[in-house]
This record gives structure tokens, sequence and C-alpha cells, in this order.
């Protein structure tokens, strides 16, 4: 038996997408919802300057919002500069997906240093990145906006046509 692919629609890549942001947002609430259980809690401590994790884990997190915006916006106009809707949206879920890695990473970052000491203020950090992310959910309007689709590629996107 042969793999079939079935044919790429708008509405199988908006799935898609959404799909691939549920499992990193997943990912990361298990993980730290799992910790959390495990580690017992030691309130907020911003007093113990030698733990490095106090310095390090929001410069990682203000670091990653950057690079993953950075990011972002360098693949999004390389999407954007396609001539094709597919290559458009197949460029935009390389930009998603290089948006959304370094907020994961300092996300799961977070829960570890949490993890090690017990500090809420970890977790803290994490949640509003968490929140940040759930934010960035992917959908279709938001996609048609981000790659300033023409009118013709809108009605496409719109359609249920296999995307060529």
């Amino acid at each position: 038996m042969a793999n079939q692919i079935s044919p790429q629609t708008p509405k199988s890549y908006l799935k898609v997408n959404s799909i691939i942001h549920l499992a990193l947002f997943m990912g990361q609430l298990l993980f730290g919802v799992l910790v959390m259980l495990e580690v017992p809690q030691k309130g907020i401590d911003i007093t113990n300057t030698n733990n490095p994790f106090l310095f390090v884990v929001p410069v990682v997190a203000i670091g990653s919002l950057i690079l993953s915006t950075i990011l972002f916006k360098k693949n999004l106009g390389m999407a954007i500069n396609n001539p094709t809707l597919k290559g458009k949206l197949m460029g935009y879920q390389t930009a998603l997906i290089t948006r959304f890695a370094p907020l994961e990473g300092a996300s799961l970052f977070g829960i570890v240093a949490y993890l090690q000491t017990g500090n809420l203020l970890f977790i803290l950090i994490t949640g509003l990145i968490m929140l940040y992310f759930l934010s960035l959910r992917p959908t279709k309007d938001r996609i048609a906006n981000d790659l300033n689709l023409s009118y013709e590629d809108k009605m496409l996107f719109d359609s249920d046509e296999v995307l060529k």
C-alpha cells in the first residue's frame, strides 16, 4: 500500500497550523503543571542575588520575545514575496514555527528554573510567556492580514479548492 497524501486545502492548512500551535502550548502547560505538582513552592523570592536564574530567566524571556519577533518578520517577508498562495502559506508556516520555537524554549527554561529552585517568580514569567504564546494562535484573518493577501488570494483562501 502506498502512502496517500491528501491535497492541501485552506481548511486543512488552518487545521495543521492550529494543531501545531495547540501541541506546542499543551507541551508547555503539561510540563509546567507536572513540575508544579512535584516541586514544593517556596514563594516569590527576588532577594537571593546568589541565584543566577533570577537574572537569566528574565533575560531569556525578553530575548526570546525579541528573537521570535525578528525571526517571524524575516520569514514573513520571504513568504509575502512568494508568487503563489501555496508558497505564501508554506512560508507563513515556517514563520510561525520560527516564532513559536524561542517562546517555547524560554517557557521550558523558566519551568526548569522553577524545578531547580521552587521560586514561583519563574512560573509567573513562564505563565506570561504562555499567555503571549496563546495569543498568537493562527486564524484565517490573522494569516490573511499578516501575508497582505490580494483580493484573488483571499478568495482562493476562503474557498475549498486545493492549493496550487
